[in-house]
């Protein structure tokens, strides 16, 4: 879920699926498509952020996930549900390639079956994750594989090198707070307390890792 991220080989669009979609640059506040509207698109991320929200029957407004850069949001909706059950909405100006359901469902070419065979069972492990760190895991090990999944090291191998590393942290604490499924109050006060137990240095939005070999021991129990 990082929003800064830049995409990578394994994220671009291979020739045959990037001749299908159309290119556009959308400003912060658009709104890509509503809740309940009929799933006849798809979008692919190639900069910005893009916020999913679904407003419940309470009326209440729930952000239930983030795209970031060289991810898909929409997708799995086209081979599943035949209704959006969530809005999206960029966060920050921002680049999509926008698909159709019936361009992709009719391609030709196999290679843009394998595509999304491969991103939809990315997906799936990513929600296996996810269902692991919201009840599986205490709110201290929850934001400990969140700061460590952000590291920018991490691509460079930062988890099996054990280094330290720097950087911001890419949104309001009230949105992390969300993502993690916490108050957030609960994430102040979990902050606070690995900062104070040496796992992180906090200095305004940016949080430094004094060992990542520690932070890890962390997620994995020690």
């Amino acid at each position: 879920m990082g929003a800064s991220r830049r995409p990578d080989r394994a994220n671009s669009l291979p020739s045959a699926l990037s001749g299908l979609g159309s290119r556009r640059t959308v400003a912060a506040g658009t709104v890509l498509f509503q809740q309940e509207e009929p799933a006849e698109i798809c979008f692919y991320l190639e900069r910005g952020e893009v916020a999913l929200r679904r407003v419940s029957r309470s009326g209440n407004e729930v952000e239930i996930a983030r795209a970031g850069e060289g991810e898909w949001f929409g997708e799995v909706i086209l081979f599943a549900e035949s209704a959006f059950p969530a809005q999206a909405i960029a966060i920050r100006d921002s680049v999509v390639v926008k698909f159709q359901r019936k361009a992709i469902l009719e391609a030709s070419d196999p290679e843009v079956r394998s595509y999304f065979l491969t991103l939809l069972a990315n997906k799936c492990l990513k929600l296996n994750k996810r269902i692991e760190q919201l009840t599986i895991m205490d709110t201290k090990e929850r934001l400990a594989r969140f700061i460590i999944d952000l590291c920018p090291g991490q691509a460079a191998g930062c988890k099996e090198g054990r280094t330290a590393c720097s950087f911001r942290l890419p949104r309001k604490k009230r949105e992390i707070a969300v993502e993690l499924g916490m108050a957030p109050e609960t994430l102040s006060r979990t902050l606070r307390q690995m900062e104070e137990e040496g796992y992180i240095r906090i200095t305004g939005p940016r949080i430094e890792i004094p060992s990542c070999e520690e932070l890890c021991r962390l997620v994995e129990g020690g």
